[in-house]
């Protein structure tokens, strides 16, 4: 698991969410990624779209979890 997949993975997903509309991340899939995430926990799935994001490093991560806590 990557550095910043285990950062995000610390976080509720309520926390999550905030941080992609912090950043301006939208969750609509197309057809084969929403085939591929069926069954996933709703969680693992955000944790999984916020970590591709290329936008989002591990030092923006750090930073927001710094601020939540």
């Amino acid at each position: 698991m990557s550095i910043k997949k285990e950062l995000l993975s610390e976080l509720t997903e309520q926390q999550l969410k905030e941080l992609a509309e912090d950043k301006g991340i939208s969750f609509s899939v197309n057809d084969t990624r929403k085939k591929y995430y069926e069954g996933w926990d709703e969680k693992d799935r955000l944790v999984d779209i916020i970590s591709d994001q290329k936008g989002i490093t591990v030092s923006d991560v750090e930073a927001f979890i710094k601020l939540r806590k």
